[in-house]
């Protein structure tokens, strides 16, 4: 599976190809943070949709101490790409091998805090992220949407859809079964 890199300028350009590719007028944009947040912001200043609400969720995930991280990214900082691109593959493969284990069940019941209001009017809704792998953030994010706003169409947009095994699939994308690095990757070095 190729990775890519994306700087901050090459990361913007993708976010108005892909936001171009958009053949959905919502009235609701809601990011996933953080690459959806900052894919949001692109949205809004786009001025291709109609949309009068935006929102942003962001979901806690299991985590390095911060004292991990503060002697982990300056490891990866001074590895070269090759290396990192290896060390992408294996977490690749071992996203993909925990897709079988997710219990979809105990995902789709798992709360999110929606921090935007309860408006009836909303007809359709759009979702960004910056990447779906395992599909798991998405899925949580995407049933909270749902029983929020039962009426609603709801469709995701993202810059990456990774793995065609994930447990939900985007509809608009611009990259599949390809690893990107983003700007704010741990692993991304200017």
């Amino acid at each position: 599976m190729e990775v890519i890199t994306l700087n901050e300028e090459h990361f913007n350009k993708k976010c108005i190809e892909l936001i171009e590719k958009i053949d959905f007028n919502p009235d609701m944009v809601i990011g996933i943070l953080q690459g959806g947040g900052i894919m949001l912001d692109s949205i809004k200043a786009s001025k291709k949709t109609e949309a009068n609400v935006f929102g942003f969720v962001k979901l806690k995930k299991a985590n390095t101490s911060k004292k991990n991280k503060r002697l982990f990214v300056p490891l990866l900082k001074m590895l070269p790409y090759s290396i990192l691109n290896k060390l992408r593959h294996i977490e690749s493969n071992k996203v993909k091998k925990s897709i079988q284990s997710l219990d979809l069940n105990n995902l789709a019941k798992q709360d999110i805090d929606l921090n935007f209001p309860q408006l009836e009017e909303v007809k359709s809704i759009l979702i960004i992220d910056d990447a779906i792998d395992s599909g798991k953030t998405m899925f949580v994010v995407n049933e909270n949407i749902k029983r929020r706003f039962p009426k609603a169409k709801i469709k995701i947009a993202v810059i990456s859809w990774t793995l065609n095994e994930s447990i939900i699939k985007p509809d608009f994308y611009l990259y599949k079964n390809i690893l990107v690095r983003f700007p704010w990757s741990l692993d991304f070095k200017n």
